[in-house]
């Protein structure tokens, strides 16, 4: 019996590998055919799809979403972090190069997007993982803060430089 037990819990761990490849692969192929509302509703189905790389670059929902300028969806997305991740750590994932989605606002100079992801860190987090969190760099040794000047992007900056202050 002993086996039995073992072959039919190897069976179920497959089977959850599969269904959460499905998932995965029905965010992305939803987020890059701009059915964003369906991203939404996989977020709040399984709460654990939202610190999965999608991409080969290792970008999740969230970095898909802040690099196709979708300020309310990013919003939507980041509001269901909040209401649920204590330790938000899907915030916290990075892709290849080392990127958070908070790294991505910044580049692409998007203040609101940046405003809503600090909103909902400062509410989770310590002050010292705070500033970890804003000061963390990317594989180019780049911060959020400089990322938005490196790309000149001066209103992030400043929304930035005021909530960090020189790291």
């Amino acid at each position: 019996m002993a086996s039995e037990d073992i072959v039919e819990q190897y069976l179920e761990m497959v089977d959850q590998d599969q269904d959460k490849e499905l998932v995965k692969h029905e965010l992305l192929n939803y987020a890059m055919k701009g059915k964003w509302e369906e991203v939404v509703r996989r977020y709040k189905e399984y709460p654990w799809a939202r610190k999965e790389k999608l991409t080969r670059s290792g970008e999740t929902a969230l970095h898909i979403a802040v690099t196709e300028k979708k300020e309310y969806i990013v919003k939507r997305l980041v509001e269901l972090v909040d209401a649920a991740e204590a330790e938000i750590s899907s915030l916290k994932v990075t892709n290849e190069r080392g990127n958070t989605p908070l790294h991505l606002a910044a580049s692409i100079g998007n203040t609101a997007m940046c405003e809503c992801m600090y909103m909902c860190m400062s509410k989770h987090l310590s002050s010292g993982e705070l500033e970890q969190l804003l000061g963390h760099r990317n594989t180019a040794g780049e911060t959020p803060l400089f990322l938005a000047a490196l790309h000149g992007q001066k209103n992030a900056f400043h929304y930035l430089d005021q909530k960090c202050g020189p790291i």
